[in-house]
């Protein structure tokens, strides 16, 4: 599973992303130590597009 890692600094707002939730509050409470504010954690729910192409066309040959 993929968390994401939201933060704001009064300027700007950066979006990370980590594999571990363990990971993810290490990097949350990095953040905060340097001075960033409205951290949070939240699960990734969006799926990985599939690579293969659709069931009713022919792969493309080159």
């Amino acid at each position: 599973m993929t968390y994401l890692i939201l933060a704001r600094d009064g300027t700007s707002q950066i979006v990370l992303k980590r594999d571990s939730e363990d990971a993810a509050e290490k990097k949350a409470r990095e953040l905060k130590e340097m001075g960033w504010f409205e951290v949070e954690i939240r699960e990734d729910k969006t799926r990985p597009a599939a690579s293969a192409p659709p069931a009713d066309r022919p792969p493309t040959l080159q």
